[in-house]
């Protein structure tokens, strides 16, 4: 089956996240847990073309947490409490996202279902 879904950069990680939201650990996320990640995804994406360590120092600024708190129409405290979940869930680290939960663009993404036995 193919499913064919419209993006644009602004809206590709938000859907994406929400299309694997039943899958852990993001399963494990509230919504606004998962718009919070998908804006950090999206900054990772606009620096992918710099070393992990110093995008992490751009993606976690307090100019970055700013413009993702107006985005999402919260104050910075609250980008502070989303960061802090996102911790608890093991999804980020201190200022750092964990590379193996770190989703790139892709045209295609394909599901496997295996029966349980």
């Amino acid at each position: 089956m193919k499913i064919k879904i419209k993006v644009n950069d602004d809206d590709y990680f938000i859907k994406f996240l929400s299309i694997i939201s039943n899958i852990p650990p993001f399963n494990k996320l509230s919504p606004k847990e998962i718009e919070f990640y998908s804006h950090l995804l999206s900054v990772n994406h606009k620096y992918k073309n710099i070393p992990f360590k110093e995008r992490n120092k751009l993606i976690f600024t307090y100019d970055t947490k700013q413009k993702i708190a107006d985005k999402m129409g919260l104050k910075i405290t609250g980008i502070y409490n989303l960061i802090s979940c996102l911790k608890q869930n093991k999804i980020i680290e201190d200022n750092s996202l964990i590379p193996k939960y770190v989703l790139g663009k892709t045209n295609e993404l394909t599901f496997v279902f295996e029966e349980d036995e």
